[in-house]
């Protein structure tokens, strides 16, 4: 008989082999351990997926705050998904809208997202200081070199918008020779000349490019003078022209290549930069100082302008920002200007090229708009070379059917009608009875707010004729100038109107774009 050893630990009997006891305790204890810890896995797996449901699910769809609101869809409650699909679709828009007509000014449209779409909320979100998103943080250039647009310091973006409000006003474009003679060279030296060509030789002419490109080019020569600025337009340009709306276009939708694409927008943006410094030499700044408010030479086109933006941030951003290098100074000026010139790029090409489609549709609205130009006392014909003088661009601005043709196409044909967000302060918000906690994403969409039915009656449908009497009333006025809730009627359409945003964080260039918009 063999001898057995008893195991006091664990009181089993085994016959006498060579290592057997330890390798029984050394499997017995690691299979002990591996239970435990399949017990404790177990029991955090368990809780992990408590607390998810309660901090994911839960919490958002039966206890937030938010859960009172009307859902846009019976999953928003608790995930993202269906705003994120329809963004992804490109339906984004007209889903918000949907869900505003179906449960009214206030509507979640995810976890922590939230629409408004009635004067209560408007006031209480874009005239309170909420502060931007990180959501538009992507919009800066040149290695996240802020610019007014990425801005989230209130008071860093007051700073910077009043070095540029008023350079953008109305009176002092309408008053400016700068911008009177930039858009006489462009307008008359670059653009005419295309469609001039195109019509004699009965060919076509790509509106929605030459668009852009033009706007482009205003802006550019605005910001850095006409001789430094873009010259997409003219003979011999039509590669550069095509390279530069193929890489907005990259950029903008993100589209493969968009980094490369961005960096060349960049690069050609820092060149004219470099280029108006150069020029702004004691003698070179003396000569377009000297220049400012005098007449030109109406014999021929302007091929000089001062640098009115460039000048203006390169000695203010040191003087108020406090940077204290040239070359920072550079960078921060060169991304406000490219921002803006691809503010322009999009806002005024699509502008333009929906006003011309939306007119080639109605010949007697043309004929009427066309002799309205011609009572203008300067002939507005090509074969004219006189200067778009202060009083001709007034003249041009009060011309109430182009105003109501420009504000139609805006309000229908918007560039931009997706959410403009804002993120709830600690205090929180009560818009339209519901309370908002704090770092909830809010905004409104201007496609909803172009499409309330006391203000648009066939919100759907171009009638330039409905701004007509809001233009008499407000003859005087820029877009910007009468707050929110201050109009009289209920139904006026500029009541609503969101085209360039509401605020302190309004579009600093609305004004530009309008005007640029009119002189096109």
């Amino acid at each position: 008989m063999q001898e057995v050893h008893v195991l006091p630990t664990f009181g089993a009997h085994y016959p006498k082999q060579s290592g057997a006891p330890s390798r029984f305790v050394l499997d017995h204890n690691l299979g002990f351990i591996i239970n435990v810890v399949m017990v404790l896995l177990i029991g955090l797996a368990i809780a992990l997926l408590l607390g998810y449901l309660y901090r994911d699910i839960l919490h958002p769809a039966l206890i937030s705050p938010l859960s009172k609101l009307p859902a846009a869809h019976p999953t928003s409650h608790f995930t993202s998904t269906w705003i994120w699909w329809r963004r992804r679709t490109g339906r984004e828009s007209r889903s918000i809208f949907a869900a505003h007509q179906r449960c009214g000014p206030i509507v979640r449209l995810g976890p922590n997202e939230v629409s408004i779409a009635s004067q209560e909320g408007l006031r209480k979100v874009y005239f309170s200081g909420f502060t931007r998103t990180k959501w538009i943080l992507p919009f800066r250039n040149y290695n996240d070199t802020p610019n007014l647009l990425t801005m989230l310091d209130p008071c860093k973006h007051a700073t910077r918008r009043r070095m540029l409000s008023n350079i953008f006003s109305k009176s002092y474009l309408l008053g400016s020779a700068d911008f009177s003679g930039l858009s006489q060279a462009i307008i008359f030296g670059r653009l005419l000349p295309i469609i001039d060509e195109a019509a004699r030789g009965r060919s076509g002419v790509d509106v929605f490019e030459i668009s852009r490109a033009v706007a482009a080019e205003m802006m550019s020569a605005y910001q850095v003078g006409l001789e430094s600025g873009f010259d997409l337009t003219s003979p011999g340009r039509e590669a550069a022209r095509k390279r530069h709306i193929e890489n907005g276009r990259r950029k903008l939708r993100n589209l493969k290549g968009s980094k490369q694409a961005a960096k060349e927008l960049e690069d050609e943006c820092f060149k004219t930069c470099l280029k108006a410094d150069a020029s702004l030499g004691s003698a070179g700044e003396h000569k377009r100082e000297s220049m400012a408010g005098k007449a030109v030479d109406s014999s021929r086109l302007p091929t000089t302008t001062r640098p009115v933006i460039f000048v203006q941030l390169s000695a203010s951003i040191p003087a108020k920002e406090g940077i204290k290098t040239h070359t920072e100074t550079l960078r921060l000026v060169a991304s406000e200007l490219l921002d803006n010139i691809e503010a322009a790029r999009v806002g005024i090409g699509i502008t333009v090229t929906y006003a011309m489609y939306e007119l080639s549709q109605r010949p007697d609205l043309q004929s009427k708009l066309r002799d309205e130009l011609m009572a203008v006392t300067v002939s507005l014909r090509y074969s004219f070379h006189g200067l778009l003088s202060k009083s001709v661009l007034h003249q041009i601005d009060g011309i109430a059917l182009l105003d109501a043709i420009v504000m139609e196409t805006l309000r229908v044909h918007l560039p931009v009608p997706g959410p403009q967000y804002r993120a709830v302060p600690e205090s929180g918000v009560v818009v339209d009875g519901y309370f908002i906690p704090a770092g909830v994403w809010i905004s409104t969409s201007p496609y909803c707010l172009h499409r309330h039915a006391n203000a648009y009656s066939d919100a759907d449908e171009w009638k330039p004729e409905r701004w007509m009497t809001a233009r008499k009333a407000k003859a005087e006025q820029s877009v910007d100038s009468t707050p929110v809730g201050e109009e009289e009627q209920e139904d006026d359409p500029r009541r609503w109107f969101w085209a360039f945003g509401r605020g302190d964080r309004m579009c600093v260039g609305s004004n530009f774009s309008l005007i640029g918009t009119y002189v096109f």
